[in-house]
């Protein structure tokens, strides 16, 4: 059986669907969802129609304000295991930063998310650092150089180098060589991602 190789056009349409469906399960206008997540309500509503692309910051922000995570706005309806994924299967969306984020893990596993992105040269996670859950957080870089900043920390990071950190601390990440660079992020969230309510790390724990 041979899969349709997912476009940018196809991923913002499924997700535009699930968005919707699930502010609505959460009883949600789309004006409460704007409020919720720092947005206008028109994004949201461009967002649900699949007219626009969105950061990974926002998205992670809109997830969290339906009380989803980002892996239940991306991911097809998934049996009890799923062990092989193939390449031409990955959900990817694309931000105007300069990222293209595919997604690795997929429902029934809902602890972790797995991501691999490719950074263009100059390209970011975005424009400002950004926090989400209450997750332990692995950056791992496969190619090229990385910049990531984590709370008043930066770091440079090449090949096979990787740093933790909390998720709930404000990290961005940027393209500081001169080549496209490849990383992946590896998220164990400490508590369910439907929580949206900001949780205290728990003591002793630092980014």
């Amino acid at each position: 059986m041979t899969a349709t190789p997912t476009t940018d056009g196809a991923v913002r349409a499924t997700l535009g669907i699930r968005l919707r469906d699930a502010r609505e399960r959460a009883r949600l206008s789309t004006r409460d969802l704007a409020g919720r997540a720092g947005v206008s309500a028109g994004f949201i509503s461009q967002l649900e129609n699949g007219k626009c692309g969105v950061s990974v910051s926002v998205l992670k922000r809109i997830a969290a304000a339906v009380g989803v995570s980002v892996a239940d706005l991306l991911s097809d309806e998934a049996p009890v295991s799923r062990p092989i994924l193939r390449a031409h299967e990955r959900p990817v969306f694309s931000s105007e930063g300069g990222l293209r984020k595919l997604l690795l893990s997929r429902p029934p596993i809902r602890q972790l998310e797995v991501y691999e992105g490719t950074f263009d040269v100059g390209g970011s996670t975005g424009p400002e650092p950004y926090a989400h859950d209450d997750a332990q957080e692995l950056f791992y870089v496969l190619t090229g150089h990385m910049e990531i900043s984590i709370g008043t920390e930066t770091h440079i990071l090449g090949p096979r180098d990787s740093v933790e950190y909390l998720s709930s601390v404000p990290h961005r990440a940027v393209n500081v060589g001169a080549t496209p660079a490849q990383a992946m992020w590896i998220t164990s969230h400490l508590t369910p991602p439907i929580d949206a309510d900001p949780i205290t790390p728990p003591r002793g724990m630092t980014p």
